[in-house]
């Protein structure tokens, strides 16, 4: 490596990006070496620089980057540092390197070694950043920006209860990950032109998204990954009319989500929320939902699925895992209370990691959607009894096939996307996958309701 720098250095050949990375037990032994390569690649006139120090995990000696000389070159435009040591820098150091730092637009620290002052000084000397990532770094208090003129990014991942508070109103997306058991900390109240808020493993009070989100109503993207709050159940997801983009992962308690002008929904759950919109009968423009079953399994389960789907209208993608498929009761049911029609969806995925034999759960399922296509992921005991139980459906009428409902008429033609059902899985209990094409046709009961 030193003898290809000094080539790039006696040729002046110019370096558009320079990224490494050194591990070493001794940080003494490559320390001068590191400080040579990196005036090289100022010199030659770096604008994308990367560099990261690993010491086998001891973290007790990190490279003491000369951070203000860095920055100092006019060329430079992102900087991204892994593991480095900002504590031994002196502040005096800088100078007058607010005149000279305004080219850097994009900045990462990583597992960085700073202080408070250390970071508001960074933010003073580049005060034209638009993008700013830190990620578990050593020695902050807190976490304040404050000053930046063009930011529109910022990334915050953070393992210990630690207040940020950003007062940026040019700040358009905004990610933040923490820990589930530690209590958020954010303030965002200056942030008014936010368009995007990724929250992911934090715990928060009851309120706090609502009273987080009701200033910024330019929102159109809201991400949720693993939030923990007792208050869940009561918090409406969400109200801004400028929402149109949803993501829900892992926030088990989530009752309700009131989107009025949404237009795409993904959402990874163990509980089916109600789904409200005002463009119930204006299908969303993409839609994907995730649902992990434990326990308690029964009609009502299914009612609050076909009437989430249907309220979506436009779910292109259901996955659906099941710890196991019983029977369903549906002796009592009454296949048109509340909902004229069967909710349709493009690709309808369906585990089952301890199956049996039973229609009632495969008439349950199709009751709640009609799928374009089914995947059945599970045994081959469980593909037959769908395979069985749909060429069935396929071949019934009013009164016929098991004394049939009048839904199951509907399903015109299927056809099976596999080899010979008999060669795959080749082990009765060994899972694999099975593919069903559904066509579904339009259908009026006796009293001349139209169902599509």
């Amino acid at each position: 490596m030193d003898e290809i720098l000094k080539r790039y250095r006696d040729r002046k050949i110019p370096i558009d990006k320079f990224s490494f990375t050194i591990s070493a037990p001794s940080g003494e032994v490559v320390f001068p070496l590191t400080d040579k390569w990196l005036r090289i690649a100022l010199q030659n006139g770096v604008k994308h620089l990367e560099f990261g120090y690993t010491d086998f995990g001891c973290r007790t000696l990190l490279y003491p980057l000369p951070v203000f000389i860095i920055l100092a070159e006019k060329s430079l435009r992102k900087l991204v540092l892994k593991d480095c040591d900002l504590m031994k820098v002196s502040l005096l150091s800088c100078g007058t390197l607010a005149n000279y730092c305004d080219s850097l637009r994009e900045i990462s620290l990583l597992g960085v070694r700073l202080d408070d002052n250390m970071l508001q000084t960074l933010f003073t000397t580049c005060p034209m950043i638009v993008s700013f990532t830190i990620k578990h770094c050593i020695g902050l208090k807190k976490i304040e920006l404050r000053n930046l003129q063009k930011i529109k990014m910022v990334s915050v991942h953070i393992d210990k209860e630690q207040p940020v508070e950003i007062q940026a109103p040019t700040l358009e997306h905004l990610f933040y990950c923490g820990r589930a058991e530690k209590t958020l900390k954010l303030d965002i109240g200056a942030c008014w032109n936010l368009k995007s808020l990724k929250l992911s493993c934090v715990k928060i009070s009851d309120g706090f998204l609502e009273n987080l989100t009701s200033g910024c109503q330019f929102l159109k993207s809201l991400m949720l990954d693993n939030i923990v709050s007792k208050g869940l159940h009561k918090f409406k997801v969400c109200g801004s009319q400028s929402l149109k983009k949803l993501e829900i992962r892992g926030c088990n308690g989530i009752a309700v989500i009131d989107a009025p002008n949404l237009e795409s929904l993904e959402y990874v759950g163990c509980q089916i929320p109600v789904l409200k919109t005002v463009k119930t009968f204006g299908p969303l423009k993409h839609s994907r939902m995730e649902l992990y079953h434990c326990s308690n399994l029964n009609a009502l389960w299914f009612c609050k699925l076909r009437k989430f789907l249907f309220n979506s209208n436009s779910l292109f993608h259901i996955t659906l895992h099941f710890p196991q498929c019983i029977k369903i009761d549906m002796e009592n049911w009454d296949p048109y209370r509340g909902l004229f029609t069967i909710p349709q969806v493009d690709v309808l995925n369906v585990h089952l990691a301890w199956p049996m034999e039973c229609p009632t759960f495969v008439d349950a399922l199709l009751w709640s959607c009609q799928p374009r296509g089914l995947n059945l992921f599970s045994t081959k005991q469980m593909m037959t009894c769908f395979n069985s139980h749909l060429m069935c459906m396929k071949s019934s009428s009013l009164s016929t096939c098991r004394g049939s409902k009048p839904w199951q008429s509907q399903l015109r033609d299927v056809r099976v996307h596999r080899e010979d059902l008999s060669r795959q899985p080749v082990e009765h209990n060994e899972r694999g996958r099975i593919c069903f094409s559904l066509d579904w046709r339009y259908f009026s009961d006796l009293t001349g309701l139209s169902f599509w």
